[in-house]
């Protein structure tokens, strides 16, 4: 029989069980480094499946896109997975998972512009010396990452993406 008393406590069990499912993500955010390090998650060549299961406890948010037309050239699909909450240099942040043929070939990573000095400085203290040091980004092609400041985000990306990195990186202006 309902009472009173029983539907007091079964709500104070709801609130405190939608309470602790709110912190529980807050409370990752709280663990966040600064370090620029590729994220561990980040495994190129996965799946589209594959990567939509590793992330779910690293999202607030996740949507999956096709890309109609790919924005890549001579490739047959391109796939996003938009990851809203993504822990990394310090804050959860917008990433964007980029496939090609359903596999993982480039990350980026939005940052806020006013974070992008500190973010280079971070890059080039653990990767060393940019390979190329162009208006918009600095590239460590040794390292497969990079950061851009047009749009302010850090990249990093897949051996087989690499080609295709340097190339459009190559043909940006050099930075003054």
């Amino acid at each position: 029989m309902l009472t009173p008393n029983l539907i007091r406590s079964c709500l104070a069990g709801t609130v405190a069980i939608t309470a602790l499912s709110a912190c529980t993500f807050a409370e990752t955010n709280d663990t966040i480094t600064m370090s620029v390090q590729k994220p561990d998650v980040i495994a190129f060549e996965s799946s589209v499946a594959d990567m939509e299961s590793a992330l779910k406890n690293k999202c607030s948010s996740l949507e999956i896109r096709e890309i109609d037309p790919p924005r890549i050239p001579d490739v047959n699909s391109q796939t996003q997975i938009d990851c809203e909450g993504f822990g990394y240099f310090g804050a959860p942040r917008k990433a964007e998972f980029v496939f090609v043929n359903n596999a993982l070939m480039l990350t980026w990573i939005l940052v806020e512009a006013e974070e992008i000095p500190a973010l280079e400085l971070a890059f080039s203290s653990l990767f060393g010396e940019p390979t190329s040091s162009k208006d918009t980004i600095l590239a460590y092609a040794h390292n497969f990452a990079a950061v851009r400041n047009d749009t302010p985000e850090a990249l990093y990306y897949s051996q087989t993406a690499a080609p295709f990195v340097i190339d459009r990186v190559n043909k940006l202006p050099d930075r003054d």
